[in-house]
């Protein structure tokens, strides 16, 4: 008997392991799915604030710059008919019919500008460049006229009389030039009279005004078609008239104007007007920029606002500058060289339908009332063509990064080309990195320069590259690019011969003949020396302590490819139309149609700073992930000098690895598993298309940044380039891997961002279910009833999003119910058996064979009849 409940043992051990193989849990999920439902903060909003922004890019499949409307009512016109979908506006009734009866389609932006306008006076004359002349001029002028009248009432703008704006610079504005604005300048016809009567040679005989005895007439130039400039003019003559004093307004062309304005001897004219725009956020930079050259003033001159100047210019921290820089406004305001009557409005309509994160520069912007860095397709991106329109009087020249000056040549090409920093929308004068990865500037040093030469109280600084920045012909974005590019640019505004990496550069010839970048040139002359100390690192010195050394030479210049440029002389390269465009930014050159007069530009798929978002995965943990990357370069097509070439890359070494973006404990880096970077390499699949798998095994539910790195030999020369996508991680878990209940609640815990769960299926059919939130996920619970069942496995198939990106995975069980009940049976009857088996030995000492033959059959029997009834109810 015990040799037979042994074997009996060892069998029924081998059929618990074979169910066994049943009550393993198994969780996958289905090849990893990208998604276009994005996960990403404020996507669909049509409007953004500055503070809003996202400093990724690009967001739209194409950008048409276009130069075909000859007016901006044209431009009006074909924004309300939904042909563009950005233009600027300038007449005040179109503006209010936007606002009034467009509001649901047209989004119209206004918003003070980095941009003045100003009456100038011939200096070179001596009634003009009188002062009391000045404050004469400013005493006829009432600045609510010019508001209401001249400006729309203030749609265009506000006639602030002060040399800095107290709304865009707001820090920098001194309040004291308000009390002397409203004391000495501020509209006063019995004033006006008295100052004229101040200036030598002027006289007041019979109501009639003489200048060295012979009647007193002047005359206002305004450019042709400006509308404003006009009706200022004619408030102005109307203003003179009160006191018997002749202005006469005279339109002439803008370059007529301008000439005379600028020109010496500055006295072919009395009074006319012009304006300057894109200022930019320092007035201690523009204000000398303006006021320190005669050629920008109609001839004024004056020393104590050059050496203010200078100190609010080299002032070494932001506060000082600010500081400085008020004392020079109240220079400017007591000499008057300029009589101010705007500060201007940016006003651009944009189309709303099927368009969202256009960002409202609502507090003051460089150029335009709306940015369109972040605009997009609603609930899509990188694809949609976006139309940027200008008059076609703004079209460009060049579309070339050494060449281009004008603000709209600089749409596109700042599309194509990066600065080392940006300024944030929402705080202009300070610096964000952008191919600088960070940076340290000091301050007050005394060195040694490389070349020899002594740094006596001068600066630092040093600029750490990111390493994954790639110009779009593979070749690395590098140090050696930035210190070309400032030599090339001269933003320390060399004079003389300069032979800087392999290349001999005359200054003075380039000066002399116009052969510069008038945006950059002289940009930072206290610059004095760069050098290069590893492909990622420049380090540039400076003879001063300023703070905007340190900005300018972070963010005031956009980088050229020194292999691109590197042999092409500076004066070859501006007479190009359109230079070779192999570019690093967000954004690709596509074409110049001069027939359709666009300029297009297409998106950069690869480009370093692309929101890995936008390419969303989701996998469980433990699950293979597969990812397919394309990768293509492009070279300049020479032969139309026109267009880039696509190339597909082959060959190439291609490494897929992942690192943390959302990962609790993790800071941004490469991922670990068990102290060893998880990264593979992919293979071929096609020309140009790379795959590859990697094991999620061990990693933290969370979000990770997908990278795919090619890198391959071009002409001998390095190539490399990188394509990213996002992956969420889930964790998936079942509550038991068997039942043996007659009913249970089926838990499956899934962790992970935002999981929703659409359905459940149990074998294939769809079941109720229900879900409880947890602090990193969600329970989902599904009833089962066992006793209604066969044993047996069970597959529970759950269809969810992480972070909107749709998986669906399947988890195993085993219903073990009706074994377990004859488990339960058969160790009940064992014990029966076990307690007759004793009674039977305990009869058996004391009673005859015979009996005890008899109570054996008996037992036998019972037994039989038991495994029957078992065996009965079992099937």
């Amino acid at each position: 008997m015990h040799m037979s409940s042994s074997t009996l043992g060892t069998e029924y051990k081998r059929l618990i392991l074979s169910l066994a193989l049943f009550l393993l849990i198994a969780a996958s999920a289905v090849s990893a799915l990208p998604s276009f439902s994005y996960a990403i903060t404020n996507f669909d909003t049509p409007i953004l604030t500055p503070a809003q922004a996202r400093y990724n890019e690009p967001w739209v499949g194409t950008i048409i710059y276009l130069y075909a409307y000859t007016t901006h009512t044209d431009e009006y016109n074909a924004l309300i008919a939904g042909k563009i979908d950005f233009a600027t506006l300038d007449h005040a009734d179109e503006i209010k019919t936007l606002l009034t009866h467009y509001n649901n389609t047209i989004f119209t932006a206004i918003a003070p500008v980095e941009s003045f306008g100003q009456l100038v006076f011939a200096f070179g004359n001596n009634l003009t460049a009188n002062l009391y002349f000045r404050y004469a001029i400013s005493s006829l002028i009432n600045t609510t006229e010019v508001t209401t009248y001249v400006l729309d009432d203030g749609l265009l703008g506000t006639d602030y009389p002060y040399y800095v704006s107290p709304t865009i610079y707001k820090e920098w504005f001194n309040p004291q030039v308000v009390a002397y604005y409203n004391q000495y300048e501020s509209y006063n016809l019995t004033r006006a009279a008295e100052y004229l009567s101040m200036i030598p040679g002027v006289t007041h005989v019979n109501g009639k005004w003489l200048y060295n005895g012979v009647p007193l007439k002047l005359t206002f130039l305004y450019g042709t078609g400006d509308t404003p400039a006009q009706k200022l003019a004619n408030i102005l003559e109307e203003a003179a008239s009160e006191i018997n004093l002749s202005i006469t307004p005279v339109q002439t062309t803008f370059g007529t104007l301008l000439t005379d304005a600028t020109t010496p001897p500055y006295n072919d004219f009395n009074i006319t007007s012009f304006g300057w725009i894109s200022l930019g956020p320092f007035p201690n930079s523009w204000l000398g920029a303006i006021y320190s050259s005669p050629a920008n003033t109609g001839g004024f001159s004056n020393s104590t606002v050059g050496q203010l100047y200078q100190k609010a210019f080299n002032a070494p921290t932001l506060a000082q500058a600010i500081n400085e820089t008020k004392q020079l406004e109240y220079v400017l305001q007591v000499d008057d060289p300029y009589v101010i009557f705007v500060w201007s409005n940016a006003i651009q309509g944009v189309y709303l339908p099927g368009w969202a994160n256009y960002i409202y520069m609502n507090s003051g912007t460089p150029v335009y009332a709306v940015n369109i860095m972040d605009v997009h397709p609603i609930n899509s991106a990188l694809n949609g063509t976006f139309i940027f329109s200008s008059v076609s009087s703004d079209t460009p020249r060049h579309q070339n990064p050494y060449a281009s000056v004008s603000l709209y040549a600089a749409n596109s090409i700042d599309d194509m080309y990066d600065s080392l920093a940006i300024s944030p929308l929402n705080n202009p004068t300070q610096i964000s990195p952008w191919i600088a990865a960070n940076w340290t500037y000091k301050e007050f040093v005394n060195t040694t320069l490389p070349n020899g030469d002594k740094l006596v109280n001068g600066s630092i600084l040093t600029v750490n590259l990111v390493h994954n920045d790639t110009w779009i012909d593979g070749a690395p974005v590098t140090a050696y690019d930035v210190n070309f590019t400032v030599w090339y640019y001269d933003l320390a505004g060399m004079m003389g011969v300069n032979t800087f990496d392999g290349l001999t550069v005359n200054y003075t010839y380039l000066v002399d003949q116009g052969f510069i970048n008038s945006d950059v040139f002289d940009e930072i002359p206290s610059l004095v020396w760069t050098q290069v100390t590893s492909p990622y690192q420049i380090v540039f010195y400076f003879n001063s302590s300023s703070y905007l050394d340190e900005f300018y030479a972070l963010t005031g210049y956009i980088i050229m490819p020194w292999h691109v440029y590197g042999s092409l002389p500076p004066q070859v390269l501006y007479q190009e139309k359109i230079s070779p465009l192999i570019s690093s930014g967000p954004y690709m050159f596509e074409t110049w149609n001069v027939p359709a007069e666009e300029i297009v530009v297409t998106a950069n798929p690869h480009y370093f700073r692309i929101d890995p978002a936008l390419f969303p995965y989701a996998v469980v943990a433990g699950s293979p992930f597969t990812y397919t990357a394309n990768f293509t370069y492009y070279t300049w097509n020479y032969q139309t000098n026109d267009s880039l070439i696509a190339n597909p890359v082959t060959g190439a070494t291609v490494y897929l690895y992942l690192k943390y973006l959302n990962v609790t404990g993790e800071p941004y880096g490469n991922v670990t598993v068990n102290g060893q970077q998880l990264i593979t390499t992919m293979s071929p699949v096609a020309p140009g298309l790379y795959r590859g798998t990697l094991s999620t095994t061990g990693l933290q539910p969370g979000v990770y940044e997908i990278v795919a790195k090619a890198v391959w030999t071009q002409n001998g020369q390095t190539r490399m380039e990188y394509d990213y996508g996002e992956l969420t991680v889930g964790a998936l878990k079942l509550s038991t891997n068997v039942v043996t209940t007659p009913s249970a609640m089926l838990t499956a815990t899934i962790e992970g961002s935002n999981v929703s769960v659409t359905q459940v299926s149990l074998n294939g059919v769809p079941v109720s279910f229900s879900t409880q939130p947890t602090t990193n996920g969600v329970n989902v619970v599904v009833p089962f009833n066992a006793s209604n069942e066969a044993d047996g496995p069970y597959t529970l198939t759950v269809d969810y999003t992480i972070a909107g990106i749709p998986s669906v995975s399947t988890l195993t069980f085993s219903n073990n119910y009706h074994f377990a009940e004859l488990q339960n049976e058969t160790a009940q009857l064992s014990s029966e058996i076990a307690s007759l088996h004793s009674s039977i030995a305990s009869v058996q000492s004391s009673a005859s064979t015979a009996f005890t033959v008899g109570i054996v059959g008996i037992v036998v029997a019972i037994i039989a009849i038991a495994v029957a009834a078992l065996s009965l109810r079992r099937r």
